[in-house]
C-alpha cells in the first residue's frame, strides 16, 4: 500500500514539473459601456507625475494597442476626443507570507518472508529503502503584487461636472517578483482578454515562455 501511495506522489510530482508555465492575474471589471464600442476616439488623462514618465509612455502603448484591437482609435488632441483613459500601475512593498513545506527523506519498511532453514520455516525480515515525506518546515517569502488599472470617462460628461465613469478594470498579480516592467505585457492581455466585458471577477491564466535550462 506504500509503495502505491508512494508511486501516485511520484507520479503527480512528475505531472507538475512538466506542466507548462503561467501567468496568473485576478482581473476585475465594472462598466457602464455597451458592447459595440468600434469608432469611439480615446485619448489618455495624465496627472503631473505622469506627463514626462517613459513608463507611462510604454503603458500607454500597450494599452492602446489593446483599444485599437476593438476598433477604437487614439487622438493626441484630448479635446476630440470621445473617452478619456486614466492609468494607474506598478508593485507594492511586498507581503511575506509564511507556508509549511514538506521534507522529504528515506525511510524503511519491514517485509517479513518464510524461508525454509534446515528442518523448519524461519520468518525473516526484510528492509526496504521509500522516499517519502518525513515531516515539514516553516518557509517565508516575500509575495509583491503587480497591478494595472484602467478608468475610462465620457469626456463630455467629466466637461460639464457630471457623473462621467464609464469603465473600471484592475488586473492584479502576485509573485515572488517585484518586476513590473516583466508583468506589463500580460496584465494588459489579461485585462483585455474581452472588453469592455462582463463586470465582476475572474481569474484569467496566460501561458509563458518555458524557462531554459
Amino acid at each position: 500500500m506504500r509503495t502505491l501511495v508512494l508511486l501516485a506522489i511520484l507520479a503527480l510530482l512528475g505531472g507538475c514539473a512538466t506542466s507548462p508555465p503561467t501567468f496568473k492575474a485576478e482581473v476585475s471589471v465594472r462598466h457602464q459601456i455597451a458592447s459595440d464600442v468600434a469608432g469611439k476616439r480615446f485619448a489618455f488623462k495624465r496627472d503631473a507625475s505622469q506627463a514626462q514618465s517613459l513608463l507611462q509612455r510604454d503603458v500607454e502603448h500597450d494599452v492602446a494597442v489593446a483599444l485599437e484591437g476593438y476598433g477604437l482609435t487614439q487622438e493626441s488632441n484630448p479635446g476630440r476626443a470621445d473617452w478619456l483613459v486614466e492609468l494607474a500601475y506598478g508593485v507594492d512593498d511586498g507581503k511575506t507570507v509564511t507556508y509549511n513545506q514538506p521534507v522529504w527523506g528515506t525511510t524503511y519498511y519491514t517485509y517479513y518472508r518464510r524461508v525454509y532453514s534446515g528442518n523448519s520455516y524461519v520468518i525473516v525480515p526484510y528492509y526496504y529503502p521509500s522516499t517519502e515525506v518525513v515531516g515539514s518546515q516553516p518557509v517565508s517569502e516575500t509575495v509583491y503584487t503587480r497591478y494595472l488599472a484602467i478608468d475610462i470617462y465620457d469626456r463630455r460628461a467629466l466637461a460639464r461636472n457630471d457623473f462621467a465613469k464609464l469603465y473600471e478594470g484592475e488586473a492584479k498579480n502576485r509573485s515572488g517578483s517585484s518586476k513590473f516592467d516583466n508583468a506589463l505585457p500580460y496584465l494588459t492581455r489579461a485585462l483585455f482578454q474581452t472588453f469592455p466585458g462582463t463586470a465582476g471577477t475572474r481569474t484569467v491564466q496566460l501561458p509563458l515562455p518555458p524557462v531554459q535550462p
